[in-house]
């Protein structure tokens, strides 16, 4: 599980890495492409200046056929333009072709290489009437990538052309600009990258350890260790799955005790009765037993088999509410009633015990829907529970009221009570407050767990109060409608 889990932890570091690789190769591409565009505009400004500067010196200049003087100052200006722009100057007329350059002759002819050129339709068109600022190979104008700006001029109110002003746009300029920025990122990156690194480190670790935490736990507690706990500090969704882990692990660690404390008291309740019944029909077949006596052993052995019944019947139950087989007979019947036959069931314990019962005289029909036999078991439970543990001349106190909407009946026993610590777990199944079982020697924890189960099923509730020390009292509310 340790190599599942570095897999695990590598998996999630790797994607935490590469997810910042690709922000940052993003990042860095988006800031060459800025400082590639922030550099053009940059070197377009001065160009754009420069060819406003010159054509406003060529509005003078200019005359077609123009010769002397007026041609050797056209020129200058041309060349003055190169100079100080470190760029290509041209005299484009209004047809888009170059009527002058720096390079002219005095006798007015243009140099070889720009005596072919022709302005582009969709650049001298635009040219003419209104400034250009552009990068661009410009249809062949060149034959490299340029940075270019035009202004035209006017003669007579007319456009008569433009002049251009035009610089590579690759140069040592550029390269050197984005190689220093290029540079700068790369020295800002790695040590960003350094710091996401041990913060993605300590980050995917973090979020690794619960779950390898959690695989341990697991595999202690299918060894039975349910002591084990995960470890796991903070409010996310990782913490509060290791919170209810532990929950698990405390709510199995209960159970596992529940059952065997449950395979403790059924072993003894089945090992009893199995025992007593063995040896008073061994006696009674060997002879030990008088014949004159048989009838008398023979009602304990009964009795005995009883017992055996009630445990077998209560276990099946069990079973059957757990799997959510146990299917409700309801029908009306006079629960009063039901709760004074039950009563009777423990008349020679009463007897013997010479407890005093207070309030059966008070009882009244009350008819309500439910089932009779599951009720049944419900107060058999309850009334049991109260005679065993109330002393020789104690006294019960029986309360049953009915309004419109629920039927309450109250048990009350004096006797030595629940303590406080074990009042809220009374209901669970298999818990037994007598682990001494100096008084409860019949019961296997089953009896209150299936009375509050059935309750339910009947849209009532049980709860139990007691002092610790000189009472304890149960009440059950069921639906009269």
């Amino acid at each position: 599980m340790k190599k599942k889990s570095s897999r695990l932890f590598r998996k999630y570091f790797v994607a935490f890495m590469a997810i910042l690789l690709g922000s940052f190769a993003f990042l860095g591409t988006a800031m060459l492409a800025l400082s590639g565009q922030f550099w053009i505009k940059d070197r377009l400004a001065p160009l754009e200046a420069g060819a406003k500067q010159a054509a406003a010196a060529i509005t003078g200049l200019y005359v077609p056929g123009y010769e002397g003087d007026r041609l050797e100052a056209l020129v200058g200006v041309l060349a003055a333009r190169e100079a100080a722009l470190d760029a290509e100057a041209l005299l484009f007329d209004a047809r888009g072709r170059v009527a002058a350059c720096a390079e002219m002759t005095p006798e007015g002819a243009l140099c070889e290489r720009h005596s072919a050129m022709r302005a582009p339709p969709n650049i001298y068109s635009v040219a003419l009437f209104g400034p250009l600022a552009l990068a661009g190979a410009f249809d062949g104008l060149f034959d490299r990538r340029m940075l270019v700006a035009a202004e035209p001029f006017f003669i007579g109110g007319g456009a008569a052309g433009f002049v251009l002003v035009a610089q590579p746009f690759f140069s040592d300029h550029l390269i050197l600009y984005l190689g220093g920025i290029f540079r700068l990122f790369l020295l800002s990156g790695a040590a960003a990258l350094a710091l996401a690194f041990l913060v993605v480190y300590f980050i995917s670790y973090r979020l690794v350890r619960p779950l390898g935490d959690m695989a341990r736990a697991t595999r202690q507690y299918a060894l039975g260790n349910f002591g084990y706990r995960v470890q796991a500090k903070g409010d996310n969704e990782l913490c509060q799955l290791a919170d209810a882990f532990n929950s698990m692990a405390i709510g199995l660690a209960t159970l596992e005790g529940s059952r065997r404390s449950f395979v403790a008291n059924v072993s003894h309740e089945l090992k009893t009765p199995m025992t007593t019944i063995g040896g008073f029909i061994d006696g009674m077949l060997d002879g030990t037993i008088p014949a004159a006596q048989h009838k008398k052993y023979l009602a304990l052995v009964s009795e005995e088999v009883k017992r055996l019944s009630r445990l077998v019947t209560s276990m099946l139950n069990l079973s059957k509410i757990e799997d959510g087989e146990l299917q409700l007979n309801v029908k009306p019947f006079d629960v009063n009633e039901l709760l004074f036959t039950t009563i009777l069931r423990f008349e020679q314990i009463i007897g013997r015990k010479q407890l005093e019962l207070l309030g059966l005289d008070a009882l009244e029909p009350v008819v309500l829907p439910g089932d009779r036999d599951m009720l049944t078991q419900v107060f058999y439970n309850l009334i049991d529970n109260a005679v065993k543990f109330t002393p020789p001349g104690g006294r019960l106190e029986f309360s049953a009221v009915a309004d419109k909407e629920n039927y309450t009946f109250t048990l009350r026993n004096t006797g030595a009570g629940i303590p406080s610590e074990e009042l809220s777990r009374i209901f669970e199944r298999f818990y037994k407050t007598d682990k001494s079982r100096s008084f409860d020697v019949k019961g296997a924890g089953l009896g209150l767990y299936l009375a509050k189960t059935i309750v339910t099923m009947h849209g009532g509730a049980i709860s139990a109060d007691s002092d610790g020390e000189s009472f304890a009292q149960f009440r059950v509310e069921l639906p009269v409608g």
